[in-house]
């Protein structure tokens, strides 16, 4: 077996040195930094600055928060319904918002960029996943190469569903799996045959979905290297996705409480969960994908992996995407929007989300507008956990300052690191080593003035 990684030196003390909490940066500042102060009135100023660019497009994220059943790894804000009729007065208040929002950022409209999250979108009926589509599309206008996508649950997902959403326009589909061995998916609650799911990525082919993507995580109950590898090796094989998004699994109790229950079961730490991923790192590079970012995989055809190649990977609330959009506007509950140097936190509580809506109010519930410093690091952070590296020319180039001085400390803090072989930091800036990228988190860490700041026990997972 081949691999382009760089594997020597990593051992079991070196991963316990940096295995530590600490942020995932699909946002900086991170969410324990946003504030009840970024209200309603604050965000209308940002989308009333972001509705002078009519000429820029936008991107969208839509929250749909329904499941049947709640997984126990489950780390989603999700509504737990096994009847339908809930989400009746939901799409509602969705359509409500989309009023206030096309409203305020008029005559900007135009959507380069569209995906439905969850929950699970499919607990959707075909019927109403063409209302919601038509209430969003009746309002904003989507690009002719818009990048249209969703996550689906293959358990809940019917083949009409598939057929909706194609002949709606959806291009870019998600299937969650997590794992393929069946005691996995009986300790997770997530019990998802390989067939059912192969069934499903060929019958989106075959309709003319451009992209189908494949969500697996790794550090889940009962799973060894051995399993996870033959898992990886199974949906190469059967599958063949066009990306694919390894995730490892957060433990975060204190915030999910339902995640106690998977405490009493066997769970791969520390050495043994980091060589599920390097396990599934190898299978994917050598099947061929290219390694993007700290958990994403894309064939070399594919749209991100030509972005890898061209310094045009970016980091978001959904992970590693190529985005056109300058601004992103979150609709639904608990879903938060990047709008005009601003994060904006919609309400997390499914009533008062509702409430808000449909009584004209934007479900503003916290948020924070980005100082200079903020998108100073900001910048930093993305570069590393994007590009791989810190151009210390390319920051000039952008802001007024020297970056050897203004982030002093940060290079200090970077030096061990750098003795570690995780980096190679010289006075034209900082590189990424092939086993560094292991460790990406925490070589952003030392950029983010935040940390230490927040206070009242656990905030963020392990590092890796």
């Amino acid at each position: 077996m081949t691999t382009f990684f760089d594997l020597s030196g990593l051992s079991p003390e070196l991963l316990e040195k940096y295995d530590q909490p600490g942020p995932r940066y699909t946002s900086y500042p991170t969410a324990p930094q946003f504030s009840p102060e970024f209200d309603e009135a604050a965000y209308r100023e940002r989308l009333e600055i972001s509705s002078r660019h009519p000429e820029e497009p936008l991107s969208m994220y839509v929250h749909l928060p329904f499941c049947e059943e709640r997984c126990t790894f489950c780390g989603c804000n999700v509504v737990i319904s096994p009847r339908r009729g809930p989400e009746v007065a939901y799409l509602e208040a969705v359509e409500a918002e989309l009023d206030l929002l096309r409203e305020a950022l008029a005559p900007r409209n135009i959507l380069s960029q569209l995906h439905w999250g969850g929950g699970t979108p499919t607990y959707l009926s075909p019927a109403q996943c063409r209302q919601l589509f038509d209430a969003i599309t009746s309002r904003f206008e989507l690009s002719p190469d818009a990048e249209v996508a969703l996550e689906i649950d293959p358990c809940v997902t019917t083949m009409e569903h598939l057929a909706t959403l194609r002949d709606l326009g959806f291009n870019r589909l998600s299937m969650g799996l997590q794992d393929l061995d069946p005691a996995v998916q009986q300790a997770v609650q997530r019990v998802q045959p390989l067939e059912l799911t192969r069934e499903q990525a060929e019958e989106a082919r075959r309709l003319g979905f451009t992209s189908v993507n494949v969500d697996l995580i790794y550090g889940l109950p009962l799973q060894t290297e051995d399993s996870f590898r033959s898992t990886v090796r199974r949906v190469i094989d059967e599958l063949n996705p066009d990306r694919v998004a390894c995730f490892s699994y957060a433990h975060v109790p204190w915030i999910k409480p339902h995640q106690k229950q998977l405490e009493g079961m066997t769970m791969p730490g520390g050495w043994e969960k980091f060589r599920l991923f390097v396990g599934a790192a190898e299978e994917f590079t050598d099947a061929g994908y290219r390694f993007v970012g700290f958990d994403h995989f894309a064939r070399p055809d594919d749209e991100l992996a030509t972005a890898l190649d061209q310094d045009r990977v970016h980091r978001n609330f959904m992970g590693y995407t190529v985005q056109p959009a300058s601004d992103q506007v979150g609709v639904g509950v608990s879903s938060i929007g990047d709008v005009a140097g601003a994060y904006a936190a919609n309400q997390k509580k499914l009533v008062r989300y509702q409430e808000s809506c449909t009584t004209g109010h934007l479900p503003i519930e916290r948020g924070i507008l980005r100082s200079p410093e903020d998108e100073l690091r900001r910048t930093a952070i993305h570069r590393i956990i994007c590009a791989l590296k810190l151009d210390f020319g390319w920051i000039e180039e952008r802001y007024p300052v020297d970056p050897r001085v203004h982030f002093a400390a940060a290079l200090e803090a970077l030096e061990e690191m750098g003795t570690d072989g995780l980096v190679e930091i010289d006075n034209a800036g900082i590189q990424v080593t092939s086993r560094g990228r292991f460790f990406l988190r925490n070589l952003c860490m030392p950029f983010d003035s935040y940390l230490g700041s927040t206070t009242g026990g656990p905030t963020y997972s392990r590092t890796v």
